[in-house]
């Protein structure tokens, strides 16, 4: 028997957690459609990268993973776990979610009154029928016309003129430029009816095949394969090998069909067309693509059917109205998203931009907030100011690589340094340092977090950052970022570890260290909070730190294939994961070190991709008093009793939910309660600091 979990089905367990915030009655009903939509949305990802991955090596032969489970075998739980939690979904928006929202006013309908048809025959003319393009399908129809992800309505056709039994088929790609949702008008109060654009396009689909009837109709969607390699053999056409792939995902083969139940004869056209087996088809009991319903979500006059609003706070180490030059130039600055405001990072960059005595600013980025950037916008400006600029813009971040690549390419343009990541590696760190000349000499600022540089996810995501100007950790943070723009070996550095060179030897010395401490008498400890554990070296150490007495405390949102409690093995290590309002994104580790307590921040989880095929960082916390807060924020989330799931030896989760702990309410009363000033007040500008 394996020591691992499977780490394909242990996702699976973590998008259940996700799925059962849906379910939750005391999460409010439209972040619960919310999780709805957010699970599907993990659908899709899954589908495409390790579902994709799993057939590829089932059909090569390739031998099992650590876990010891067969390709054949692991896909065969992921589709029987799948269909299972597609029927959960259902099951969830059917019985209790669309019945709530009616209730409150919310009402999808199929049946309508005349004025109603009258209205939707109006839109249907004026807005629609120009834009769709119905398609014939034949047995030489190529399956690489059909857009990945896209809706479409299926239909079998009579000819009106004959008897003839032979039915035509034909799709209708659902436009994305088209809004999934239309509201009926003349609803009075509150009360919203809403129409899905697929079955407004169902109710005429005959104007668009004059001279046949429609006999029945379906609407599907496509998952396709987007794990797909670029050849990086040659890093200097990075952008062109990406460029490339691109349009190879598009011509990719489908692996899910999910389709409405409406029609066998449909479905099984579909699934002859597209070669998928019974196992690869969802039949949905609703619309498909719940991610669609998302969007009733943000409508306005339902504020009560949503989390209460919470506005991030002032950073508790930074005072209102103080220059963020001088603030980092004194001091270290901790900063705790989303319940702290990462507009101190902006402003950096910002007053950077502007700054006359600001000589140079250079970044990574990897996933930004899209077309309207304000990070990207100010390293275009800073380039146009005469700044030297250097970005290293990741294209490889997968199904970010389009918008990547067009802001790689409008840098170039203003005369920023590009570097379009590194072949082989992808670039993950977040690493921010700004050059500066003033009266003592020049002086580099550095930013490094645990996650990306969104403005719009660090109000969604739970993240650290820290800003410095502490000598030992900027001059190492210029090495580092030197190291991978051009051409050189990585130094020795004592305080900054890098993926996938020094990163995991350090994590693993850590982890011994707590070992040797405990078989020699001493007390152990190990306390972490990440997204994945997946790397067989570090679960290897921890079995064995746990075997010699050290406690080990981890906070894993997603993925472990570390099996807990197990006697002999794994006795003193224990496994939660938080599901919250928020995404728990920290890459947060501590070490007890025999009473001299060590803490990291990283961009790193202790996933073998992390550790062995990206470039990460990881960094110390030197104040005391950021340790006795990374200390805090590690306790509080071990210590939920409301959002927290303890992972079983058999790999199932057991929610935490008798007691009033919830960690992600109490970070933000504490931020609240921390701030003396609402953020919007902001940090009071001034070009040029005294």
């Amino acid at each position: 028997m394996s020591n691992y979990f499977n780490r394909e089905l242990s996702w699976m367990e973590f998008n259940y957690r996700v799925l059962n915030e849906a379910k939750t009655e005391s999460v409010p009903l439209l972040e619960r459609l919310l999780f709805l939509g957010i699970t599907s949305t993990n659908f899709d990802e899954f589908f495409m990268v390790r579902v994709a991955t799993t057939i590829r090596a089932m059909r090569d032969n390739l031998k099992p993973s650590v876990a010891q489970i067969s390709y054949f075998d692991v896909l065969n739980g992921i589709n029987e776990k799948a269909h299972e939690m597609c029927k959960e979904q259902y099951r969830i928006l059917n019985r209790d979610i669309l019945p709530a929202l009616k209730k409150e006013g919310l009402e999808f309908v199929k049946e309508f009154d005349e004025a109603e048809l009258q209205y939707l025959n109006q839109v249907y003319e004026q807005e629609i029928f120009s834009v769709l393009t119905p398609l014939r399908v034949d047995t030489n129809k190529s399956i690489h016309n059909f857009v990945n992800l896209q809706m479409y309505l299926a239909v079998t056709l009579d000819k009106k003129s004959t008897e003839e039994v032979e039915r035509e088929f034909a799709v209708i790609p659902m436009p994305s430029s088209l809004k999934r949702l239309w509201e009926l008008p003349g609803v009075t109060g509150k009360k919203r009816k809403f129409v899905f654009l697929e079955d407004l396009v169902r109710m005429f689909a005959e104007r668009l095949f004059p001279g046949f009837r429609v006999v029945e109709s379906s609407c599907f969607r496509l998952t396709k394969d987007a794990d797909l390699a670029v050849d990086e053999d040659d890093d200097t056409n990075l952008l062109t090998a990406m460029e490339e792939l691109i349009v190879q995902r598009g011509q990719s083969f489908p692996i899910r069909l999910e389709i409405d139940t409406q029609s066998e004869d449909i479905r099984e056209r579909l699934k002859a067309l597209f070669q998928i087996n019974s196992a690869g088809v969802y039949m949905v009991d609703g619309p498909v693509n719940l991610k669609g319903l998302m969007e009733i979500c943000f409508r306005s006059g339902y504020d009560h059917l949503h989390y209460d609003t919470r506005k991030p706070k002032f950073p508790r180490d930074l005072k209102q109205g103080e220059n963020i030059f001088e603030a980092v130039s004194q001091r270290d600055i901790l900063m705790h998203h989303p319940y702290e405001s990462f507009d101190p990072v902006l402003e950096l960059l910002n007053q950077a931009v502007d700054d006359p005595d600001v000589l140079s600013i250079k970044m990574t980025l990897y996933r930004t907030s899209g077309s309207k950037s304000p990070v990207a916008d100010a390293l275009l400006r800073a380039a146009r100011n005469g700044k030297q600029v250097t970005a290293l813009v990741e294209l490889k971040a997968r199904f970010d690589e389009q918008q990547n690549i067009r802001w790689a390419t409008q840098l170039e343009k203003v005369g920023a340094t590009v570097i379009y990541g590194l072949a082989q590696l992808k670039v993950h760190c977040k690493f921010l340092m700004v050059t500066r000349r003033e009266k003592s000499g020049v002086r580099r600022y550095v930013h490094l977090g645990t996650g990306n540089y969104n403005e719009k996810t660090a109000t969604l995501y739970t993240d650290m950052g820290f800003m410095t100007s502490r000598d030992e950790l900027t001059y190492e943070a210029a090495l580092f970022f030197n190291s991978i723009t051009g051409y050189s070996d990585l130094p020795q550095m004592d305080y900054i570890f890098m993926a996938p060179t020094t990163m995991k030897p350090k994590f693993l010395q850590l982890v011994n260290r707590e070992t040797k401490i405990a078989e020699n008498g001493g007390k152990g400890a190990i306390r972490a909070q990440f997204n994945s554990l997946s790397d067989p070296d570090m679960i290897e150490a921890l079995y064995k730190a746990s075997q010699a007495g050290v406690k080990i405390s981890l906070n894993i949102r997603g993925i472990c294939m570390l099996k807990p409690g197990l006697e002999g093995l794994s006795d003193n290590i224990t496994v939660v994961s938080v599901i919250g309002r928020y995404l728990e994104h920290s890459r947060i580790y501590y070490f007890s070190n025999g009473g001299k307590e060590e803490m990291y921040l990283a961009s790193a989880d202790w996933m073998t991709r992390n550790l062995n095929r990206r470039v990460e960082l990881m960094f110390p916390v030197f104040e005391n008093k950021h340790k006795e807060r990374i200390k805090h924020i590690l306790d509080t989330m071990l210590g939920d009793n409301r959002k927290a799931h303890v992972l079983q030896q058999d790999g199932t989760y057991t929610k935490r939910n008798r007691g009033k702990n919830n960690a992600q309410d109490l970070f933000y009363k504490e931020a609240v309660e921390a701030s003396k000033e609402d953020i919007s007040e902001g940090l009071k500008v001034r070009r040029k600091p005294e």
